[in-house]
């Protein structure tokens, strides 16, 4: 088994992304490496009307990084009672450059992160964020599959052994 020594681990604070997080438990508990729990918030002036300016925007963007940032450290608690190096970091911006980019900035050897399955015509108009960081990247990547899925094609599989 490859050693590793920095993991990252994206989530965008649903608990579909929190699946990835067992996956580095354990890598992370045999290989002694640190796990960096990675968080872009979007800019969240979506949801501000462009009459408040940039004073309401820039309040906007350092709530929604504090709420990640809240966040990250409860998830983190577990793994850190395990004895498992965890760093929480946030940033702000679209989620794809930031990922890639923090795992070239913190050269990390592994990114695990989970898919959503959102549908096929979402995935056809947006492409999914796990798709384009596997694309661009060569790290090594671990993708956790949503669990309906995952039980799906373990039932596949089974199929397929005895043909």
């Amino acid at each position: 088994m490859k050693m590793y020594s920095k993991i990252l681990v994206p989530l965008d604070g649903g608990e579909l992304s929190e699946r990835a997080i067992q996956q580095a438990e354990v890598i992370g508990q045999a290989t002694k490496a640190e796990v960096i729990l990675f968080q872009v918030v979007q800019n969240p002036i979506r949801t501000v009307p462009i009459a408040a300016g940039q004073k309401e925007e820039t309040k906007a963007m350092k709530e929604a990084a504090d709420k990640a940032g809240t966040y990250l450290e409860k998830v983190a608690s577990p793994l850190k009672a395990k004895g498992i190096k965890v760093r929480c970091e946030t940033e702000v911006g679209e989620p794809t450059p930031h990922i890639l980019g923090k795992a070239h900035k913190e050269d990390v050897d592994l990114i695990v992160m989970s898919t959503h399955f959102e549908g096929e015509l979402h995935k056809l108009v947006t492409g999914s964020i796990a798709e384009k960081v596997l694309l661009r990247t060569k790290r090594p990547v671990l993708l956790v599959k949503p669990e309906k899925v995952a039980i799906a094609h373990h039932v596949d599989e089974q199929e397929s052994v005895g043909r």
